[in-house]
C-alpha cells in the first residue's frame, strides 16, 4: 500500500497519510469486504491506496487554487441562505440514500463517495461488473424517484 502511495505522490510523509485513509476507508466498508480471499484482499488494499494517494494529491492541487473573497468565504461558498439550502438537500439526499436496498446503497456510496471505478467495485463485492452497471443504473433510478416525492429535482 505504501509502494502505491509513493509512487502517485512521490513524498513519503504524504504516502503514509494515503494508507492511513485508505485502512480507514476499508475499516469504514469491512462489512461489504470479503475478507476470507486474500488474493482479491491484497490487490483491493493496493487500489484504496492508489485512489486515497490521487484525493490528496487533487486535494493539495485545489488548496492552491482557493482564493478568499472579501466576505472570507470560500469561493462558491455563497450566502448563509445558499449553505442552508445545500446542507438540507444534502441531509434529504442521505436519508433518501439510507432508504435504498443495501444492493443499491453499497455500489451507489462505493462509487459516487469513495470514487471507485466498477472494475473496483465488482472486485470488492466479488460479482459482475456488469451486475455493479446495473445496480448503480437501478439505484440511480430509484433514488431519483425518492428524491422527487422530497421536492427535489435532477
Amino acid at each position: 500500500m505504501f509502494y502505491k502511495a509513493v509512487t502517485v505522490l512521490g513524498n513519503p510523509d504524504d504516502a503514509e497519510d494515503a494508507v492511513h485513509n485508505a485502512m480507514l476507508k476499508i475499516i469504514k466498508h469491512i462489512d461489504v469486504i470479503d475478507t476470507s480471499d486474500i488474493k482479491r484482499l491484497k490487490p483491493l488494499c493496493g487500489v484504496m491506496a492508489k485512489n486515497a494517494a490521487i484525493d490528496i494529491s487533487r486535494h493539495k492541487d485545489n488548496r492552491h487554487e482557493e482564493l478568499d473573497d472579501e466576505d472570507g468565504n470560500k469561493d462558491g461558498d455563497g450566502s448563509p441562505e445558499e449553505v442552508l439550502l445545500k446542507n438540507e438537500t444534502y441531509d434529504i439526499i442521505v436519508r433518501a440514500i439510507r432508504m435504498l436496498d443495501e444492493k443499491y446503497r453499497d455500489v451507489l456510496i462505493l462509487k459516487y463517495w469513495e470514487g471507485l471505478r466498477e472494475r473496483e467495485i465488482s472486485f470488492l463485492l466479488g460479482v459482475p461488473e456488469k451486475t455493479v452497471d446495473t445496480r448503480i443504473r437501478r439505484g440511480k433510478e430509484i433514488l431519483r424517484e425518492l428524491l422527487e416525492t422530497e421536492g427535489i429535482n435532477g
